[in-house]
């Protein structure tokens, strides 16, 4: 039997949302017997490419950029406050896009697949390199969201791709009043969940150190994402330091890392919550802390399919959410499956907490409707959508 030739492309394999998908992907489809793999990655930083250990042995790696020439331009980011630094910086680059788009043409030249799979849209780019090969993408966020000069860039370079994957409805809805002339291209697939690899890493607590251990044994809420502006964590705190104001005794875990870190610092030391709110840096595995929070909150502007309600709600934790485009409404159901809030309306959020918190059958009746909508993020039942798409 000859195998499908398919390139799966994603810029980095850092701690993030998109890439712990793809690893998700990549495990399925490493499975599927008339599949062969390639995954190309841009950056090659060994240390932060922390899933690059978890990519299954069966598909072939290949990194655009050499390790030298990230650290180099790494160490120019790092200086950035020295002004000979910063101009290194603009230019180093300016000189990776030259590499990688001289790369991306002659590698796509000497080397044909069926299918190329640009996974976290960063390849369109360099889209125009790649000649007479079928190219997909998916989308993995509001695309209402960015700002008029990318949407225009999205209307040109969508003309080069066969299909577009939108991972929930509201997004293909909003692809569709947005984009109509490409409406057949795209198609609506969920992201798959690794269910058992989920709960066996729920229970799995012997990489935690002694203090770790402890704080597992706390109440508290949780909160998990990068800290990037987007995801409105200093909301987050203040939304916080009104329910221990409320009565509430559990702390505040917030899970990863990001240049917003220093904003959400300052706001809680402004609110003299240095006992209660805990930034504990990004997890590897952050499911044991997601499996013993109380509720898992989170208070983005704006998502594609937010994993991580996903993974919360499989760990058995409530989820309470603004209802910001796309996704939470549709992963809670309208509510039904967990906290749904208007955006940007903390006393809703407090009071929804609250309620939760105190009443039992809510708390039950939400289970209900989580245990029912998580059967749709199976593998099994994307599997024939995403095997079309590849085909």
């Amino acid at each position: 039997m000859t195998k499908k030739k398919i390139a799966i492309y994603n810029g980095q394999l850092y701690m993030g949302g998109i890439e712990r998908v793809l690893i998700n992907y990549l495990e399925k489809l490493a499975l599927e017997p008339e599949l062969d793999i390639t995954l190309i990655v841009k950056e090659n930083i060994p240390e932060k490419n922390v899933f690059a250990s978890e990519v299954p042995k069966n598909i072939k790696v290949e990194y655009i950029k050499s390790e030298e020439l990230c650290r180099k331009t790494e160490g120019y980011r790092k200086n950035k406050k020295n002004l000979i630094s910063r101009l290194m910086y603009q230019w180093s680059l300016f000189y990776e896009r030259v590499v990688t788009r001289k790369w991306v043409k002659e590698y796509f030249e000497k080397n044909k697949f069926d299918v190329i799979v640009d996974f976290d849209m960063s390849l369109m780019k360099y889209v125009d390199e790649i000649k007479n090969q079928d190219i997909v993408t998916w989308a993995h966020f509001t695309l209402k969201g960015k700002k008029k000069k990318r949407q225009e860039m999205y209307k040109t370079k969508f003309k080069k791709y066969r299909n577009i994957v939108l991972i929930c409805d509201d997004m293909k809805s909003e692809f569709e009043e947005m984009y109509p002339e490409f409406k057949e291209k795209g198609i609506r697939i969920y992201n798959p969940m690794d269910f058992n690899t989920i709960l066996k890493k729920s229970e799995d607590t012997k990489e935690l150190s002694k203090e770790e251990l402890e704080l597992l044994k706390d109440d508290y809420f949780i909160g998990v994402s990068r800290l990037v502006g987007g995801k409105n964590r200093v909301a987050m705190v203040e939304i916080y330091s009104e329910l221990k104001k409320r009565g509430r005794k559990e702390k505040l875990y917030i899970l990863g890392d990001g240049p917003d870190r220093e904003n959400i610092e300052k706001k809680i030391k402004e609110l003299n919550l240095e006992k209660d709110v805990l930034l504990l840096g990004q997890k590897k595995n952050p499911f044991p802390w997601m499996k013993n929070a109380k509720l898992f909150l989170h208070t983005s502007m704006g998502e594609g399919l937010p994993t991580v309600f996903i993974e919360s709600m499989l760990c058995d934790t409530i989820v309470v959410a603004y209802d910001c485009p796309t996704g939470p409404r549709e992963i809670l159901v309208d509510g039904k499956a967990g906290g749904l809030i208007a955006l940007n309306d903390k006393k809703v959020f407090e009071d929804k907490v609250m309620e939760i918190l105190e009443k039992e059958e809510l708390q039950k009746s939400i289970k209900e409707e989580m245990y029912k909508k998580m059967d749709e993020f199976t593998y099994e039942y994307i599997r024939k959508d995403l095997l079309n798409v590849l085909k």
